[in-house]
C-alpha cells in the first residue's frame, strides 16, 4: 500500500503533476502530519489534485465533482483505477470528513486565513479564495443603477444614436447602451459581427454627452485590452466606429484615441509582480473599458478592481463563448451566466421608457445583477448565407450532427472540412498553408521597403492549432512549414542560422523597455541602412512601426503557426485550423469556436471526423465559486432592501 508521498511521486513520474505541484503538495502534506495511512494518502492526493486543477484554469475543486469519472477523464482509466482503489473509493462525505480532521492551521472556512480554505464544498488555495471573494464583493456592491431626472433628453439622445428603422425586432445594441448608461457596471457579450465596438462607440458618446450637459466637465476614459494585439485592434475599430458618428468637439476631445494593455494601465514593473497602481495608489480615471474581457483571469481582475477609484464606471466587453483566460478563472463567462436570472422589473420598466421595448422578467427582485448584463444577439457580419456564422453557432450550441450535415451538403464557399487521417492529408494541410504564406513572402521580394504593406499581407492569413508540441503543434508545424518554403525556394536560410528574410516571429515575454509584449507579431526584413543586416518590424498599438535588431528581442518563436489561445484578440481574413489525430483534453467546444470566429472570410479545417465531433461535444466549465458568492451577497442586499 502506497504512502501519501509515494502517491505524489507516482503522479509526478506519470506527468500528471509538475515538479512545482509536487513540492507544494508535499510541503503542505508534511506540515499536516497525518498519522492515519488512508487519510495520509487521501490528503496527498487532494493537494496534488487542487494544484493540478488550478494550473488547468480552475479556481478551486468542487468536492461534489471529485469522482472516479473525473479521474478517468483527466489521468486515464488505468492509473485512475489504481489510485481510486488505493484511496478506497472516497465519496463526498469522505472528503469532507478528511478536511474536518486536518489541523485548523492548514484548512479553515475562511474565518482564519490558512493555506487551504473550504467553503461550500469547494476547496481553495488561500490566494485564489481571496481573489474570488474580492471580485464577488466588488461586482455585488457596485451593481446599483443610476436614475436620470430628465429622461426626455436621454430618450432624445438614444433616438439620435439609434435612428428608427420601423423594425419590430429588438435592437440589442440599443438595450446594451441603455443598460450601461443606467448602471455603474456593464457587461456586454456578443459573438463576431454583433457590433460590440459600434455599441461601445455609441455608449461612450452618450455618456460623455450626458456628463457634459450636467457638469460641463470631461470624463477621463481609458480603453484597454489584455494583449498588445487586442489593444491595437480596439484602437483601430474604435477609431473607425467613432468616425461614423457626428460628435460635438467638446465630446470628441474626451474619447479615447488609443487603447492600452492592462499591464500598461496598472503600471507593470519589469521583473516584478507588483504594479504601480493598486488599492493604495488608485488610478485617476472615471471610466474603464476592457475589451476581450474573457481573456482576463481572476487574479488580474482582482488587481484591476483594487486600483479603481470608488466613482469609476467599469465596462467589460467580450464573447462569453470564447476561450477563458490562460490563468485560473472564467470571470467574464461567470458574470454573463447571471443573465439566466432575467432582468428585474425596475430595469424592464427603464428599458421600456427609453427604448419602447417590452422585455420579459422572471425575477421578483427589484434589483438584480443580470440588469448589468446584455447579450448582443444579431450578427451583422455573417448573413444567412455565411457558412462561418452558421458553423460558429452550431459549435456554440454543440450541434454535432448539424455540423456533419453542413459540411456534407457543401453549400457554403467560405468553410471547408479537409480529412486528416494519413500522411497525404498532412502534406496537403502544409501545402495549403504554404500557398497562403508565399503571397507575403513574394511581396518582400517586390517591395522590401514597404513594411506596413508586408505586415498587412502577413496578417491576412494564419494557421491555428490546439497544441504547442508535436507535429500537430506550434513547434512541429513551424518547422515543417519552414522546410517546405525552403524546398520551394520561397525562403533562403543559411545553415545553423535561425534568422532569414521573411521570418515571422511572436514575442513570448513582455519587454517594457522595448515596448514589446507577449503575443506581438513581427516580420524579419533587410535593414534599409545596411542590407547585410536584418531587423524585425512590429506594428505597435499606436500605429507606429518599429524595427529591432534580432539580438535585442525578448523570448520569441517562429509564428507561421500559432495556438488558438494566442489568436484571441486577433482577426484574419483567412484561417486554417489543424487538429491533432489523437484526442486531447485541450480540444473543447470553446477552443474550436474561438478558432472559427477569428476568420472574416474563409475557414479551412483539417481534422479527423471523430476528433472534430468529440471536440464539438466537449463542453468544459471552469470550477469556481464566483456565482455562488455573487448570488449570496446579492440576495443579502435584496433582503436588506425589502
Amino acid at each position: 500500500m502506497m504512502t501519501g508521498n509515494d502517491l505524489l511521486e507516482l503522479l509526478k513520474s506519470n506527468g500528471i503533476i509538475t515538479a512545482l505541484d509536487f513540492y507544494l503538495a508535499n510541503f503542505l502534506h508534511q506540515k499536516a502530519n497525518i498519522n492515519d495511512p488512508q487519510a495520509n494518502r487521501r490528503f496527498a492526493f487532494l493537494l496534488a489534485w487542487l494544484s493540478l486543477e488550478v494550473r488547468s484554469g480552475h479556481v478551486c475543486i468542487d468536492l461534489t465533482q471529485l469522482t472516479k469519472k473525473q479521474f478517468d477523464y483527466r489521468i486515464g482509466r488505468e492509473l485512475s483505477d489504481s489510485i481510486f482503489t488505493d484511496l478506497d473509493k472516497p465519496k463526498l462525505t469522505d472528503w469532507l470528513k478528511l478536511c474536518a480532521e486536518i489541523s485548523h492551521d492548514i484548512i479553515s472556512d475562511g474565518q482564519n486565513l490558512t493555506p487551504l480554505i473550504l467553503c461550500s464544498n469547494r476547496l481553495y488555495f488561500q490566494r485564489m479564495w481571496l481573489y474570488e471573494k474580492r471580485v464577488a464583493q466588488y461586482f455585488a456592491l457596485n451593481q446599483h443603477s443610476y436614475h436620470f431626472e430628465d429622461k426626455t433628453s436621454v430618450c432624445s439622445l438614444i433616438d439620435t444614436l439609434f435612428p428608427s428603422t420601423n423594425s419590430v425586432e429588438i435592437d440589442w445594441q440599443k438595450v446594451a447602451v441603455v443598460s450601461a448608461l443606467t448602471h455603474k457596471i456593464a457587461i456586454i457579450s456578443g459573438g463576431p459581427g454583433t457590433g460590440k465596438t459600434t455599441t461601445i462607440s455609441k455608449l461612450l458618446t452618450a455618456l460623455l454627452t450626458i456628463n457634459h450637459e450636467n457638469t460641463l466637465t470631461n470624463l477621463r476614459i481609458v480603453a484597454t485590452a489584455p494583449t498588445g494585439k487586442a489593444a491595437a485592434r480596439l484602437t483601430e475599430s474604435l477609431s473607425s466606429a467613432l468616425s461614423s458618428l457626428t460628435i460635438a468637439d467638446p465630446i470628441k476631445s474626451s474619447l479615447p484615441t488609443e487603447a492600452i494593455t492592462l499591464h500598461r494601465l496598472l503600471g507593470a514593473r519589469p521583473n516584478s509582480n507588483q504594479y504601480l497602481y493598486n488599492e493604495h495608489n488608485l488610478l485617476n480615471i472615471d471610466l474603464l473599458l476592457i475589451d476581450e474581457a474573457s481573456m482576463v483571469d481572476l487574479s488580474m481582475m482582482a488587481k484591476i478592481i483594487n486600483a479603481l477609484p470608488e466613482h469609476c464606471r467599469l465596462i467589460l466587453l467580450g464573447d462569453k463563448e470564447q476561450l477563458s483566460s490562460v490563468e485560473a478563472g472564467a470571470v467574464f463567462a461567470d458574470l454573463c451566466q447571471m443573465m439566466e436570472q432575467g432582468y428585474s422589473q425596475n430595469h424592464i420598466d427603464t428599458i421600456y421608457e427609453i427604448c419602447q421595448y417590452r422585455l420579459e422578467s422572471n425575477t421578483q427582485h427589484q434589483a438584480n445583477f443580470a440588469d448589468c448584463v446584455c447579450l448582443l444577439q444579431k450578427s451583422y457580419r455573417f448573413n444567412l448565407n455565411s457558412g462561418i456564422g452558421v458553423l460558429a453557432n452550431y459549435i456554440k450550441e454543440g450541434q454535432n450532427e448539424a455540423i456533419e450535415l453542413l459540411f456534407k451538403q457543401n453549400k457554403h464557399h467560405d468553410i471547408v472540412l479537409n480529412p486528416l487521417v494519413d500522411e497525404n492529408h498532412y502534406i496537403k494541410a502544409i501545402q495549403h498553408t504554404v500557398s497562403y504564406y508565399s503571397h507575403y513572402l513574394l511581396q518582400i521580394l517586390k517591395y522590401p521597403t514597404k513594411i506596413q504593406h508586408i505586415l498587412t499581407c502577413f496578417a491576412e492569413f494564419r494557421l491555428l492549432c490546439a497544441l504547442r508540441e508535436g507535429r500537430y503543434g506550434v513547434s512541429g508545424l513551424n518547422k515543417i512549414i519552414e522546410q517546405e518554403l525552403e524546398k520551394q525556394n520561397i525562403i533562403h536560410r543559411n545553415k545553423n542560422q535561425a534568422w532569414y528574410v521573411g521570418r515571422p516571429i511572436m514575442i513570448l515575454r513582455n519587454s517594457f523597455s522595448l515596448g514589446l509584449f507577449n503575443g506581438d507579431i513581427g516580420i524579419t526584413l533587410p535593414d534599409p541602412h545596411n542590407k547585410d543586416k536584418l531587423r524585425v518590424y512590429f506594428s505597435l498599438p499606436s500605429g507606429e512601426i518599429k524595427g529591432f535588431a534580432p539580438y535585442r528581442l525578448p523570448e520569441h518563436e517562429t509564428a507561421y503557426a500559432m495556438t488558438i489561445h494566442k489568436s484571441q484578440g486577433s482577426e484574419f481574413d483567412h484561417i486554417s485550423i489543424i487538429l491533432p489525430t489523437e484526442y486531447s483534453p485541450l480540444l473543447t467546444r470553446s477552443l474550436l469556436y474561438t478558432a472559427v470566429t477569428r476568420a472574416k472570410k474563409n475557414v479551412a479545417i483539417f481534422a479527423d471526423n471523430q476528433i472534430l465531433s468529440r471536440t464539438v461535444l466537449s463542453k468544459t466549465q471552469r470550477q469556481s465559486g464566483l456565482l455562488y458568492e455573487l448570488e449570496n451577497i446579492t440576495a443579502n442586499l435584496n433582503k436588506v432592501a425589502e
